[in-house]
């Protein structure tokens, strides 16, 4: 069994009114939050992060969209758990047709890309010809060798693919994070 999960977050069943997350651009003069690379200039804060005005106000614990949006409590826990490659931002977050307006979240650019997927165990359906950033997987074999025993990281493979140790995954399921997923990484696809 792996020691690492793809890290993902699920809605609520019962939520009535979900929040569905805008573009984030990355700061000026860089071209990608999924790079795993510090910026050269930081984003001015706080980031400004905007719901769709055809959807709810309920927003996840952790959205994994241009950037990995979370709130301050799950960062502490991050932080908690040992994670120490997170460059933070403050977020505000405005919705594009309601007065609605929150500060509970953090942007964060994850620093570090590791190229663990081991490409003869996985299976692969598409992407580039190198084999990096966009590789079509469905399903993934991480070559913990190669992790080095990294905490959390961005798959090199697809970088949409945030991988947690599972020590922290413990850690977070015992401080009563349910909205958060850990994928095994030989069920995923991305």
């Amino acid at each position: 069994m792996s020691k690492y999960f793809m890290l993902e977050c699920t809605a609520p069943e019962d939520w009535d009114d979900p929040a569905l997350i805008e573009g984030i651009a990355p700061p000026d003069g860089e071209d990608s939050w999924r790079f795993g690379r510090r910026f050269k200039s930081p984003p001015m804060e706080p980031v400004k992060v905007t719901l769709h005005a055809d959807y709810g106000i309920q927003i996840e614990e952790f959205w994994n969209v241009d950037t990995l949006l979370m709130t301050r409590r799950l960062h502490a826990a991050l932080l908690a758990a040992g994670v120490g490659n997170l460059n933070v931002y403050d977020a505000v977050i405005s919705h594009a047709a309601r007065d609605f307006v929150s500060h509970d979240y953090v942007v964060c650019n994850l620093v570090g890309v590791v190229s663990a997927a081991n490409m003869n165990e996985s299976a692969v359906v598409g992407g580039s010809r190198d084999g990096l950033i966009d590789t079509d997987f469905e399903s993934v074999s991480i070559d913990e060798s190669k992790t080095r025993g990294a905490l959390m990281f961005r798959l090199a493979e697809n970088t949409s693919a945030v991988v947690v140790h599972a020590s922290v995954k413990e850690y977070l399921l015992a401080q009563g994070f349910d909205m958060l997923t850990f994928v095994p990484p030989e069920d995923w696809m991305g």
